[in-house]
């Protein structure tokens, strides 16, 4: 921008200056690349350069170290090819292999490729870092080279999991120690690097270890599954490819979310192939991001042999005996036909940047998003309607056709789970059963993974703020927002736009054992109270919201009704059902731990300074809490489940992994102190299980509490909620003494409390 343009315009109006402009430079790009490349092919940009075909490792998804020779071009042969003027655009060469360190003269071959006729502007190498020391010496002269001819470098070191994980991945034992070894050698070189992590069959349940690992160690990495690769040599490679159970490839997708979302990964075109490798594992869908290699990617092997993609190409001609222009433009016809039948199921992590149409889409679909659900606007509109004046005495006797379950649906925890199949076998024991139930998400592949663990049949999932949703919206003669609390969130939009919608067009607003709060920013208390005053039919899951209704929201006709998911707990504990994963190998004799992260919006807003303090002291005091307990009782273990597995809302198995390491730590020896993590997530009856045969509880989670308690079982309730929805079913339930309060805990007053819940145990 112009100074001239600084000195005129205010920084929103050049901030969108500048998004235009880059508007502009993408479409030309696109058209460029997407249009007229059918005409007018592009020439490559970027080469992916194997350096030979051995490699000394015996990874599960590849069997290059299989082969026991390799033929590489010679220097001079590479200096030939790399200053061909085909490769004059090229402006980046990663070097793999193979395992390119093995190659002793790997420094003369970047000191070749930062000598080109055409200069490059970046290179990178992986490696798997078996060969620790050579790795570092050659790989250090590699950077060292680049450096010199001011072409920045990045290497890549594999990291498939934590300890035994990654060796088991890579067959060679000690491979995680001497990776760990090279990745903090570089680090204190200052040469950029990252690590790859390919997810197979065997690491797939630890991945996210390994992300906390990389966070907590300030790590940068990328996480790829693995891919039949033809030059991988890997058909065979069923039992560890993409060979994943349906509770896998949901936990998959859960963990490709956190990704997406938990700021590890900032880099848009990055962020896309997630999307798309989530939507590929967890929904069945095709491939929804581009490829490189489709327009300017190539990809010569150490016999210089070019390909345009590792996973599906052919091999088209020999750069060292035809001209490469000649082998790439007259296969484009393979290209095509790679592009029609392979590309759409190509998992594989090849990255390219949003388009321009995708952008476009983005903004404007945003701005209607933002028009159509701004909660002010949705709130001015529900004080022109009129409120309920139904009398609805019995919900049993409705006759809906059509019903749309609206709520916090797409970011379920076990206790909305629970709700939910309440909520719809309600319905389904009507004497006139819906013929059609949607379910608004806001994740769609959650819910759908919900409505096959909770086997609720045919229940339609509509995306929330879609044109799907909307015509839900119309078309439903009755409206359900099931269970959750009403709280301080923008989401609460969704649900005030249902409302009404069905005042508008004749249907029924339920709201059905929901809570009020945590509630406190005026914006959405107004919204909450626009809510219940055009609901026809109000239970609340505690005295404490219906007291807040009625004399805050000045809401009368509400009914105090136990939370829906007390239903499910009972036909678990009436042994309708049971789960198959047989309690998932835990141990009987144990504590078990319903924990989640104490999050600000539950302080009672505290200054923040003072809540971080009372956080650190809550989590070690918790720690202890704990292996009293499991001291107490003698237990075999502790076990650390969750009721939540997905990042928003806080997934609880990362807290679990969290505090296991506080619990060891804290504990002064670790001889019998076994702690078990869940890593996978748990459906609600398996969380039922594991508490009805646990030796003990310590419930946090709201849902853990109700389970516990309709279950009968012996427990502790630990408040995060400071007097909230806790303490009120608690209360109303004559089971106060339970409780304990996160201030308490973080103070240390906990031991007297916990020995009066225990000495219950033996009377």
């Amino acid at each position: 921008m112009t100074n001239l343009l600084k000195h005129y315009l205010t920084e929103r109006q050049l901030s969108t200056l500048r998004k235009t402009r880059d508007l502009g430079v993408l479409a030309i790009h696109d058209l460029r690349a997407y249009a007229l490349g059918k005409v007018w092919p592009m020439k490559p940009t970027f080469i992916s350069l194997m350096a030979n075909d051995i490699c000394n490792s015996r990874c599960q998804m590849c069997l290059i170290w299989k082969q026991k020779k390799s033929s590489e071009f010679s220097l001079d042969e590479l200096r030939t090819f790399v200053n061909n003027s085909f490769f004059d655009n090229v402006k980046h060469i990663g070097v793999t292999g193979g395992e390119p360190t093995l190659r002793d003269d790997l420094p003369k071959i970047f000191r070749v490729l930062c000598t080109r006729n055409v200069k490059l502007d970046g290179a990178s190498i992986i490696t798997n870092a078996i060969n620790g020391s050579v790795v570092q010496e050659r790989v250090a002269e590699c950077s060292r080279i680049c450096q010199e001819h001011n072409i920045s470098f990045g290497v890549m070191v594999s990291l498939d999991g934590i300890g035994a994980v990654h060796d088991t991945v890579r067959g060679r034992p000690n491979n995680f120690k001497s990776a760990i070894q090279t990745i903090n050698y570089f680090r204190d070189q200052g040469i950029s690097v990252s690590f790859g992590c390919t997810i197979t069959q065997s690491n797939a349940q630890y991945v996210d270890q390994l992300l906390d690992f990389a966070i907590s160690e300030g790590l940068y990495g990328r996480f790829r599954v693995a891919e039949f690769i033809d030059r991988l040599y890997n058909n065979e490679q069923t039992e560890h490819i993409r060979n994943f159970d349906d509770k896998v490839l949901y936990s998959l997708g859960l963990f490709f979310y956190r990704l997406e979302n938990c700021g590890f990964e900032r880099n848009p075109s990055h962020l896309k192939t997630y999307r798309s490798i989530r939507s590929m594992l967890s929904e069945g869908m095709p491939r929804q991001t581009g490829c490189p290699y489709q327009t300017n990617g190539v990809v010569i092997t150490s016999k210089a042999e070019m390909l345009y993609c590792s996973p599906k190409s052919p091999i088209l001609g020999n750069v060292l005996k035809e001209p490469p222009s000649q082998i790439y433009f007259s296969n484009l016809w393979r290209r095509r036909k790679l592009i029609k039948n392979d590309c759409g199921n190509c998992i594989h992590d090849y990255h390219v940047s949003p388009t321009f149409i995708e952008k476009v889409s983005f903004y404007i679909k945003s701005a209607v998003r933002r028009s159509k659900y701004n909660l002010a606007s949705l709130v001015r509109q529900a004080t022109l309607l009129r409120g309920s004046r139904v009398n609805i005495k019995n919900i049993s006797k409705l006759e809906s056709r059509v019903v749309l379950i609206v709520g916090w649906y797409g970011t379920e925890t076990a206790g909305d789970k629970a709700i939910l199949w309440s909520i719809i076998n309600r319905l389904k024991s009507r004497n006139l059963k819906p013929t059609r139930i949607y379910l608004a998400s806001l994740e769609p592949f959650i819910c759908k993974w919900t409505i096959k663990e909770m086997h609720l049949g045919d229940v339609l999932v509509v995306k929330t703020y879609t044109q799907d949703f909307e015509k839900a919206c119309v078309d439903a003669d009755e409206i359900i927002v099931g269970g959750g609390p009403l709280m301080d969130i923008e989401a609460l939009n969704h649900i005030l736009y249902a409302f009404i919608q069905g005042i508008r067009h004749g249907a029924v607003n339920r709201i059905e054992g929901c809570g009020i709060g945590p509630l406190s920013i005026d914006r959405y208390a107004q919204a909450v109270r626009q809510i219940l005053r055009l609901s026809h039919h109000t239970t609340l899951r505690d005295a404490m919201s219906v007291m807040r209704c009625r004399d805050e929201f000045t809401i009368p006709n509400v009914q105090e009704a136990p939370d829906p998911a007390t239903d499910f707990v009972k036909f678990y504990a009436a042994d309708k059902i049971r789960s198959s994963s047989s309690n998932r190998g835990f141990s009987d004799n144990a504590v078990s731990c319903f924990l989640r992260e104490w999050t600000y919006e539950y302080s009672g807003r505290i200054d923040h300074n003072q809540f971080l303090e009372i956080k650190s002291s809550f989590e070690s005091e918790l720690a202890k809490l704990t292996l009293y307990v499991f001291r107490a009782i003698s237990a075999h273990c502790i076990q650390l489940l969750p009721m939540h597995s997905f990042y928003t809302g806080g997934d609880d198995r990362i807290f679990n992994r969290y505090m296991e390491s506080r619990i060891k730590k804290d504990s002064k020896s670790n001889q019998g102190v076994d702690v078990n993590v869940a890593n996978m997530p748990m459906a609600p009856s398996e969380i039922l299980e594991s508490m009805s045969n646990s030796s003990f509880n310590i419930c946090m989670r709201f849902h853990s509490v109700l389970f516990a308690e309709n279950l009968g079982v012996p427990y502790v309730a630990i408040d995060y909620t400071m007097g909230g929805k806790i303490k009120a079913f608690l209360e109303g339930r004559n089971q106060l003494y339970r409780l304990i309060s996160v201030k308490d805990v973080a103070h240390g007053s906990w031991s007297d409390k916990i020995d009066n819940i225990l000495s219950g145990l033996s009377a």
